[in-house]
Order: structure tokens, then C-alpha cells, then sequence
């Protein structure tokens, strides 16, 4: 069953009014707040009649109960399902701990149910025990804002080591990473979580100011045929944009994105072929115009 109506708004309701009830707490004057806090605001009409006519016997019109244990909601076995199935995620470990209790349940869905293409397949390694302790010191650190000695490998294999003010962690879904953003010694850092090779929090402390993050902005007309539009926003969900509309099936996309994540935008730009063009700014026109004449040089 999809739908239970004793997990409804006032079903939920009326055993909040219960647990006030046994508490001593449910009066004529706060009963209207208490139900707007749980159920929708015109509920209170029907609630508060069957209460005062004595229609049910869980509160009398006294506002008292029999009922002497506060209700309790256990979860259906659809949500325990659907549950599951997030708990299941290969990154969940990496923010709580496994829960107890859900051995037994199948899960509403999982990882094999889905088909996703046009993206990496090397992402981080979720599972990693390592990987798994260095993400956790990171949340640590950000929540602290404390400093990082850090120890990883750059994209060129560079070596590098010292101490780093982390500020932003993001998560790429395309290439299925996470990426840290930290405020080095004399300018702005990006590392790929996969390449911390150790992680320690620092005894220093830093006062949190905004990151100065450099913004660009791609202009990009759309031609919305096979869904070009819809799958664009879904695409480029997280990014703010503005979009307007030209004519019938022609419209005007401004992407905002930062500096730093040009490459990951020109891919995904790059992806929806002739139903896009990029309009300006001019150097990442000529960044698209490279890499589609490295791709025809591949074919022939």
C-alpha cells in the first residue's frame, strides 16, 4: 500500500493532541496552535467538534485521555523500504553510521535499477576505509572551522603537503567525486578527496569568511527539440540560471558557474550536440570549437 491513512496529517494530529493530553498540557486556548503546528489550518473545525461532541473516546471535552502512553508511529513497511534503499547508497557511510534493524528489508530499489550514461565511471572510492576516515575529518573540520594538514597528490602528480583552511566541499554528480575546496597559503585550492593520501585536523582555528570564488557566465541558445530544454535544466539543475524565450521552440540560457568547474560545464554543454550553441562569452565558444575539431580529427 502506497498510502495509509493513519500516517495522514490527522492521524499525526490528533495524537500530538493525545501526547499533550497525558501530559497535562491540552487546553481550550492552545488545541487550535497545536493542530496547525501538525495538520492543515482549517483541521481544527473538524477536530475540535468531534473532541467537544465526545465522538471519540482517545480525548474527552474536558481535553483529558484513558490513553496512558504517548502514541507512537512506527514507520510503514513501504518507507522502511524506501529507507533502505537510501541507507544502501554506496556514500551514506561516509555521513552516519549503518543503521540497525533493516537486515530483514528489501529495499524499494537499487543502484541496478538505474542506467546512467554520459558519465564517468571512475568515481571515488566510496567504500575505501581510508577514504571513508578522511571525509569524516573533513565534515569535522568544516563544522569546527578547523585547519587541515593534508597530504595528496595533484592532478599532474605533484606531491604536496601543509596545512589547509577547508571551506566547501562539493560533489561532482558527473564525475562522481567529491571535491574539497580550501584556502592554502596564498590562494585558493581544489582537491579531489580520492587523492588524500592523510588527513589530520590541525590544532588552529580560522575565522570563516566568504570564499571569493571567481563566477563566469555562458550564454547558450537552446533548440528544445527532443527535450533539449527539460533534460538542460535536469543537467544543470544545481547552477543558477536565467532563461528566456525566443520563439516557438527556441530559447536563451544564461549558466552561472564557477571558474573552477568550466571544464565539467563544457563536457556537459558539449553532451546535448546540435540542439545547443554557445553564444559567448567567445573563449569558451573557442573551447568548444577545439574540442569538436579534436573529435573530427579522431574520426578520420
Amino acid at each position: 500500500m502506497v498510502f495509509s491513512e493513519i500516517y495522514s496529517a490527522y492521524y499525526k494530529a490528533v495524537a500530538y493532541l493525545i501526547e499533550k493530553a497525558i501530559t497535562g498540557e491540552l487546553n481550550e486556548t492552545n488545541i487550535t496552535t497545536l493542530i496547525g503546528d501538525t495538520a492543515f489550518s482549517e483541521s481544527f473545525i473538524y477536530i475540535t467538534n468531534a473532541i467537544k461532541n465526545e465522538e471519540w473516546y482517545v480525548i474527552n471535552k474536558e481535553y483529558h485521555t484513558p490513553i496512558k502512553n504517548t502514541p507512537q508511529m512506527p514507520l510503514s513497511h513501504l518507507e522502511l523500504s524506501f529507507f533502505k534503499s537510501i541507507v544502501s547508497d554506496k556514500r551514506f557511510l561516509l555521513f552516519c553510521d549503518a543503521p540497525q534493524g533493516l537486515e530483514d528489508i528489501e529495499p524499494l530499489y537499487t543502484e541496478k535499477d538505474f542506467y546512467v550514461f554520459d558519465n564517468f565511471k571512475d568515481g571515488d572510492p566510496y567504500e575505501d576505509e581510508t577514504y571513508q576516515n578522511n571525509f569524516k575529518i573533513i565534515l569535522q573540520a568544516l563544522n569546527q572551522n578547523c585547519k587541515l594538514l593534508l597530504e595528496f597528490t595533484g592532478g599532474k602528480g605533484r606531491f604536496y603537503r601543509g596545512e589547509y583552511m577547508p571551506r566547501i566541499l562539493e560533489f561532482s554528480e558527473k564525475e562522481d567525486k567529491f571535491r574539497l575546496i580550501c584556502k592554502g597559503n596564498y590562494n585558493i585550492v581544489t582537491i579531489n578527496l580520492a587523492r588524500i593520501t592523510k588527513c589530520n585536523i590541525s590544532d588552529q582555528f580560522y575565522n570563516h569568511k566568504p570564499l571569493n570564488r571567481i563566477k563566469s557566465q555562458v550564454e547558450i541558445e537552446i533548440k528544445d527539440k527532443r527535450n533539449a530544454l527539460e533534460r538542460m535544466m535536469t543537467t544543470f539543475a544545481n547552477y543558477q540560471k536565467e532563461t528566456k524565450k525566443i520563439n516557438e521552440n527556441t530559447y536563451i540560457l544564461k549558466l552561472k558557474y564557477y571558474k573552477d568547474d568550466e571544464t565539467e560545464v563544457l563536457i556537459r554543454i558539449l553532451s546535448f550536440g546540435p540542439m545547443v550553441k554557445v553564444l559567448s562569452p567567445q573563449p569558451f565558444v573557442d573551447q568548444i570549437k577545439e574540442r569538436i575539431n579534436k573529435q573530427m580529427k579522431l574520426r578520420n
